[in-house]
């Protein structure tokens, strides 16, 4: 039995998460309407415009970088027409340091490409590459899994420190946007398992080269709208209250009520718990507590602009950071070596907490051009700016614990950071979470119909 064209699902939140379940339940047949306070659609991975100097640029409100293991997002991508050869540059895994430390997976087939990574890896001991290989190893066998959950740096107490340093820790803050002591084992573990513990594909670096909107965003916008999806847009949603009139929901807007059967909250964690409690509903007792629990994590983007023909050797460097000597770079892009009307154009990210929260952007801007005036031969930038969102991702710790996507009423369901999932807050886990949303609406849907 079908809900095709009976059941009114509204999608609040336009990020990955949100455009994710709303191509998912007009694929059904569903009825959608997908509302964000925002402009635009994309949420956190989403093209800016920013002024460098005399010349603006088309950039991202936060750089990323994506890897083969994304399964979900690749198959949904190419649903909505993205053409995936033509938005990214592809390479085997490789973590290169400008001071000629590196490790760069061999074109073979696995676990072949990562133990050839290992024994060719430059600037570490025979002893440092046997225990790397060791430790993989060991959790190959376990299958990259633990039953009790822990802090992830305690996966490492007998590990030569600058591996630590070097590989482990700079993994986890690319994947989980926190420090080894802050992030859960079981989440890092499972982001090892499926990348560089899978297939050699699956450990690809999926390089942009274009903006965030791009690889995803705009397309899934074209599809929403083709499919007879509402999207609306500048529309705050500033209420959630029991149905009338038959629908089971109301979100209420700025300028608009939405009457809906179904809610998905694609919504950072903070902004479900307002909503929900705006619903006082005494059922969301537990789902609303569990999501005020939940920290989050910053991440600040510094974009450097260099006179032509300033470029790096590679569009994408490790960087070690040292807070304490002030320097906060972690990775460094260059986008000009991705999109040519970028050339001359660096961006450095920094995940996580620090002292660099506490400078002037124009002192954390002049910090990051020290550092890679150190590591590279760099002439001064013309320009900078930067973008710190204090609260851009969940902190994945071991004591995380989110809501089920099914809350305790009917109709009513949270996608994104906010849902319970294996996934920390990565583009591919935003997906991963929207499509549940959507799944489980759906199947409701037609046990209803039925």
């Amino acid at each position: 039995m079908s809900a095709r064209g009976t059941t009114h699902v509204a999608v609040v939140g336009a990020g990955w998460s949100g455009l994710a379940a709303a191509v998912a339940l007009l694929d059904a047949g569903l009825r959608v309407s997908l509302i964000d306070a925002a402009p635009q659609v994309g949420g956190r991975a989403r093209r800016v415009t920013l002024a460098l100097g005399d010349r603006s640029y088309a950039l991202d409100n936060g750089q990323h970088l994506l890897v083969g293991a994304y399964r979900e997002y690749i198959a949904l991508a190419q649903r909505v027409g993205v053409a995936l050869n033509e938005k990214f540059l592809v390479r085997p895994f490789a973590l290169r340091y400008p001071d000629g430390f590196r490790i760069v997976a061999a074109r073979a087939p696995a676990p072949l490409h990562l133990a050839l990574a290992l024994v060719c890896a430059r600037g570490f001991t025979l002893h440092e590459r046997y225990a790397a290989a060791m430790w993989v190893r060991t959790w190959q066998k376990r299958g990259w899994a633990i039953t009790q959950d822990r802090a992830a740096a305690t996966l490492f107490d007998a590990h030569p420190q600058r591996l630590v340093e070097r590989v482990w820790g700079p993994l986890c803050l690319a994947a989980l946007n926190v420090r080894l002591e802050q992030g859960s084992a079981r989440i890092f573990l499972r982001v090892l398992g499926d990348s560089l513990g899978a297939t050699s594909a699956a450990s690809h670096l999926l390089l942009p080269l274009g903006d965030a909107s791009t690889l995803f965003p705009d397309a899934a916008e074209r599809a929403i709208a083709a499919a007879g999806g509402q999207i609306l847009l500048h529309e705050p949603a500033l209420g959630l209250e029991s149905g009338t009139s038959g629908a089971r929901w109301r979100v209420l807007l700025r300028s608009n009520v939405v009457d809906a059967d179904a809610v998905i909250l694609a919504l950072p964690p903070a902004r479900c718990v307002d909503l929900l409690e705006r619903a006082a509903q005494p059922a969301l007792g537990a789902a609303i507590d569990r999501l005020a629990r939940i920290g989050t994590a910053p991440i600040a983007t510094v974009y450097l602009r260099y006179p032509p023909p300033t470029q790096l050797t590679q569009p994408l460097f490790a960087l070690h950071e040292k807070p304490q000597a002030a320097e906060f770079g972690q990775w460094v892009f260059d986008r000009g070596l991705l999109e040519p009307g970028c050339a001359g154009v660096l961006s450095v990210v920094v995940s996580g907490s620090g002292p660099h929260l506490d400078l002037e952007p124009k002192d954390l801007a002049a910090c990051v051009a020290d550092q890679l005036a150190r590591c590279f031969p760099l002439p001064a930038p013309l320009a900078h700016a930067v973008l710190i969102e204090k609260r851009a991702t969940i902190t994945p710790s071991p004591a995380l614990s989110r809501p089920d996507t099914r809350l305790a009423l009917p109709g009513l369901y949270v996608a994104g950071d906010a849902a319970a999932s294996p996934y920390p807050s990565t583009l591919e886990g935003s997906v991963r979470s929207g499509l549940a949303a959507a799944r489980a609406a759906i199947d409701d849907a037609l046990t209803n119909a039925a």
